[in-house]
């Protein structure tokens, strides 16, 4: 019968001690970018902030339809009854946003924004929200 008790010399035993399992760096870097990908983990809820300061949040998980017309008016809208209409121009942008769960908020600019950024710099111009009969 051998011995399987065999003594590693101290200099192996110390290299074994800090080896650790390692990919290519190609690898790793993949593996954080998959990371960072946030399609399995959608922000829960859409702010939608008004002019006056007031914020309501919407849950996505009610989320039904997100549509443009005539590219200047984008309706959000909830399974709850809530519809979310918001004014302005390019709002393709914000549309996608919506549609894949990623964006935080939506603001209305307030009036002292407006007067600073001028009326063409800005995309959302008026939002509005209405309270409907749940679908």
């Amino acid at each position: 019968m051998a011995n399987t008790n065999v003594k590693r010399s101290t200099h192996l035993e110390e290299i074994l001690s800090r080896a650790t399992l390692r990919h290519e760096p190609e690898v790793e870097a993949a593996e954080q970018s998959l990371k960072e990908m946030r399609g399995a983990t959608p922000t829960p809820m859409l702010d939608i902030v008004l002019k006056d300061g007031t914020i309501r949040s919407f849950n996505y998980a009610y989320l039904s339809v997100v549509e443009v017309k005539l590219r200047n008016k984008l309706i959000i809208s909830f399974t709850t009854g809530a519809t979310i209409i918001v004014e302005g121009r390019g709002l393709a942008r914000h549309r996608q946003q919506v549609r894949l769960h990623r964006a935080d908020e939506i603001r209305e600019p307030s009036d002292s924004e407006r007067m600073l950024q001028g009326e063409d710099v800005l995309d959302v111009e008026r939002i509005y929200i209405t309270e409907g009969e749940a679908a």
